[in-house]
């Protein structure tokens, strides 16, 4: 039951931290570059006993939820989709199968910063890469969308390490 309680409280607060904080900050002329995404975090944290099925419908009701709001017409949800698919590769890629324990959740409390930094930091930075190619449809200046996607990334991590600090309690 507080299981449950916790997935749909960081559900919620991260639909409304990304929605009404992070896409409301003003850089001036900067804030083209500046426009992280923190949504994934939620499927990214969630434990590995969980099925792929249930992932991929959290992923598709949270990026819908945020398509919506963000008016972005599809490509929170079919991002979220693809990293849903590709978090066991990004997570075996970083560690072996007998490193984690499979019913704890994934943050840097349990893992270890270098590992959470690896395993979120290539995540996220694949989400902001896919994103900014999907919204532009075009490789045409590719090295400002791998910068984009690097400050991006840079700044989500910040702020998702800051969260964790202020709401999981580390044991």
């Amino acid at each position: 039951m507080i299981f449950e309680f916790r997935n749909i409280a960081w559900f919620i607060g991260l639909i409304l931290v990304q929605i009404f904080f992070i896409d409301f900050l003003d850089f001036g002329i900067y804030s083209s570059y500046f426009s992280p995404i923190i949504i994934c975090f939620f499927i990214l944290k969630m434990k590995l006993d969980t099925t792929v099925i249930n992932l991929l419908i959290y992923a598709f009701f949270l990026g819908f939820i945020t398509d919506i709001f963000r008016n972005t017409l599809g490509l929170n949800t079919s991002v979220l989709l693809i990293i849903t698919f590709l978090k066991p590769t990004f997570l075996y890629s970083i560690s072996s199968k007998e490193d984690i324990e499979k019913d704890v959740e994934l943050n840097m409390f349990t893992i270890g910063l270098v590992r959470y930094l690896l395993f979120f930091g290539i995540s996220i930075f694949l989400y902001h890469l896919i994103f900014f190619i999907m919204e532009q449809f075009s490789f045409n200046n590719l090295p400002i969308l791998f910068f984009r996607a690097f400050i991006n990334t840079m700044s989500a991590l910040v702020f998702l390490i800051f969260l964790q600090y202020l709401f999981i309690f580390k044991k």
